[in-house]
């Protein structure tokens, strides 16, 4: 085995394991650390000069360093799961079961009782919990809204479904750093046949229209006009109305503007009545825009 080669897919780490599988010594190990040509930076687990050192190298350091048996977790595996990175968390947090204790530098520990198949995935080669495990390990320290962007977000990328989550909800129980109430809370913002939308400013929006009883409209409706097919955020095609929710970062380009113009410029010339909603609007704000708009759009026959 080349342990070099190892490390180029480890984030330029070896393993103490991996060194004496390539027939290191521990004296040869001990003169390439003096030398400099690698460096201790967990137990058992050295990085080789030169690597730029980053958060993932970090986190595989420290599942290296535990074992097998655990798992990034937490705020730690959102990342790993092609969710935003959140740099006020300074910690890098891992699972493992209940008879495993672990006290390093920088790491905080959580154990659980119950790791059920499917709690653990590879990402990159780490353990990491799952989408669904994730969800739920966060119900405690995360506020309500906060879960609930964190779901939508699992939602949108098709890598957590609302049945799984409701399955496992209902049979989870509170616990340390758990809350079954924020849990369902979530679920019940999320009705089934619940869309997240493309942006959380649309998953917003459909929570907002579900909690006031409001009409329900179609979402990601396409509209023809002339040669021309346009699709539009929210729709009640009866009511000729239309939503489009414009939050921060929509609007990158010029020719964005420009297209956007153009489209509700052609959808008004063919009757089509626009409600423009913000980020910055208020939950009740939205509501009351939403509803008044339905309420001078009469269904058409």
């Amino acid at each position: 085995m080349d342990r070099f080669r190892w490390a180029e897919r480890h984030d330029g780490l070896i393993t103490t394991d991996i060194a004496k599988a390539a027939g290191q010594t521990k004296r040869q190990l001990a003169r390439e650390r003096a030398s400099g040509r690698t460096r201790l930076v967990r137990r058992g687990v050295a990085v080789v000069s030169g690597t730029p050192p980053t958060w993932r190298q970090a986190v595989r350091a420290v599942l290296l360093s535990c074992g097998d048996d655990v798992s990034a977790s937490h705020w730690t595996a959102v990342p790993l799961l092609g969710g935003r990175f959140d740099e006020s968390v300074e910690h890098i947090h891992i699972l493992a079961d209940l008879p495993h204790r672990i006290d390093l530098d920088g790491v905080v520990a959580h154990r659980s009782g119950l790791i059920e198949a499917g709690d653990v995935i590879l990402r990159d080669g780490m353990r990491c919990t799952s989408p669904l495990r994730t969800v739920i390990d966060l119900s405690g320290p995360m506020s309500v809204r906060a879960l609930g962007e964190l779901v939508d977000d699992f939602l949108r990328r098709r890598v957590l479904s609302l049945e799984a989550l409701r399955e496992r909800v209902d049979r989870t129980r509170p616990a340390p750093g758990r809350s079954v109430a924020t849990l369902r809370k979530v679920l019940a913002q999320r009705v089934p046949g619940y869309d997240p939308g493309e942006s959380a400013l649309e998953a917003r929006i459909v929570r907002i229209i579900h909690g006031n009883g409001l009409p329900l409209p179609a979402q990601q409706h396409r509209v023809r006009y002339g040669k021309n097919r346009y699709r539009v955020d929210f729709a009640w095609p009866d009511r000729k109305l239309y939503l489009e929710g414009n939050g921060f970062g929509a609007h990158n380009l010029s020719t964005d503007l420009d297209g956007d113009a153009r489209r509700q410029n052609e959808l008004v010339l063919d009757g089509w009545r626009p409600i423009e909603i913000t980020w910055r609007m208020t939950d009740a704000e939205i509501a009351d825009q939403i509803s008044r708009f339905i309420a001078v759009s009469p269904k058409r026959l």
